[in-house]
């Protein structure tokens, strides 16, 4: 099963969907440092989102 199949792990562009932003914002955050920067997948090098990190994204969002 790969990673996105498993509906506890997020790609970038999910995750900035789900907080009403854009992939490049989203990297421009990340970036800055503004919010910090997710695992990498070994296989493909595509960032890992958790349920958790997006949970804490979106409260990080909304101060």
């Amino acid at each position: 099963m790969k990673f996105y199949e498993r509906p506890h792990l997020y790609k970038s562009s999910q995750v900035a969907m789900i907080l009403g932003v854009s992939k490049k914002t989203l990297d421009r955050m990340i970036a800055d440092g503004r919010i910090p920067k997710p695992v990498r997948d070994g296989n493909n090098n595509w960032r890992i989102w958790t349920h958790q990190d997006v949970q804490e994204l979106q409260e990080v969002l909304t101060k």
